[in-house]
């Protein structure tokens, strides 16, 4: 049962993949940094991690940790993209596609 509800979660997350690969970095937020955060270094972890579950092994407990991290660092930034529509929906897609890569690592952990 695990598996089919991972690999739904796993088909899931492909198709947030393509949906978020289409979406271009918000145009202006390359050099802001809210909270003191560096957006496209945020972005390019996040990416990362959600490459590596779909196309690897679990994550060791280090990453795992580190992705932990940069979602909750995601969570506390999503209110600052509320005044821009296209910045705000794309980091809510990239948090989408984080915390899924997530879940699909913790369960293929513990299977």
């Amino acid at each position: 049962m695990i598996i089919i509800m991972a690999d739904e979660k796993t088909d899931l997350l492909a198709c947030l993949w393509d949906e978020f690969s289409a979406m271009r970095f918000p145009t202006g937020w390359y050099d802001r940094e809210p909270e003191g955060t560096c957006l496209v270094t945020l972005d390019t972890a996040l990416v990362g991690f959600a490459a590596n579950v779909l196309d690897g092994p679990p994550l060791g407990a280090r990453h795992r940790e580190h992705l932990r991290c940069r979602i909750e660092l995601l969570a506390e930034l999503l209110p600052a993209f509320g005044t821009d529509s296209y910045a705000s929906r794309y980091f809510v897609a990239l948090y989408r596609m984080a915390v899924l890569a997530e879940e699909i690592d913790a369960e293929r952990g513990a299977a």
